[in-house]
């Protein structure tokens, strides 16, 4: 009897769907937060914070399960850089999920040890943007992945026109209160919109990944 082999892409697609279930939980259980003005990371500042610490927890294990499910997939040097950039982001969620941010009112003078290192993970969500175009070209580029560009490409650019609103947004917001956040500085929607994108994006090459392998299995 064969051993049947982990099946790393069904773990992927899980963790990144329970992730969009427990944020959503998270605001649910921290009335308290305003999703308009306040970073999503404040959602683990309230009682039930910790469904936020595990939100981003799973995100980076479904960052690690699909780069292992791809060990063998995305071998040129744009999938290894883009695989590479999908590391750093997974240490981005792991941090931003056992340090919490500090409310984004505290003054810089204030901010915390703690604060300080979700930050630097939080800017580590950049990585994963930049990962979506180079996995992109390598769907575009190499014959044996135009067969499942298509989900690729529509989610790559989703993700990035949802970044792109994320940035013009910040760009007109932030100036209201001198380049700080507060209750008139409303962010907080595209923050999030941005970042369940990236989650969709995960799903969507998982999935694909999977079709690839799957055809490879049958034809091999």
């Amino acid at each position: 009897m064969k051993s049947q082999k982990t099946n790393f892409s069904n773990i992927s697609v899980f963790l990144s769907i329970l992730t969009i279930v427990i944020t959503i939980i998270a605001h649910f259980a921290n009335p308290e937060i305003n999703p308009s003005w306040q970073p999503i990371s404040e959602t683990a500042l309230g009682n039930y914070g910790w469904l936020m610490n595990i939100a981003f927890l799973l995100m980076a294990f479904s960052i690690v399960s699909f780069i292992i499910q791809s060990k063998k997939c995305y071998t040129n040097l744009g999938g290894k850089i883009g695989k590479t950039f999908l590391v750093i982001s997974a240490i981005g969620f792991l941090l931003a999920g056992f340090f919490n941010t500090d409310p984004a009112t505290l003054p810089q003078e204030q901010a915390t040890t703690s604060g300080l290192i979700h930050s630097v993970g939080a800017g580590f969500l950049a990585f994963l943007i930049m990962a979506s175009l180079l996995f992109a070209w390598v769907f575009i580029k190499n014959p044996n992945y135009k067969k499942y560009k298509g989900p690729i490409l529509i989610m790559t650019i989703l993700l990035w026109i949802s970044e792109i609103y994320t940035i013009i947004d910040m760009t007109t917001e932030l100036p209201k209160n001198n380049g700080n956040l507060g209750p008139n500085v409303l962010i907080g929607w595209s923050g999030r919109i941005v970042l369940l994108f990236c989650v969709l994006w995960l799903i969507t090459i998982s999935l694909q990944t999977k079709k690839y392998k799957n055809g490879q299995a049958e034809n091999g």
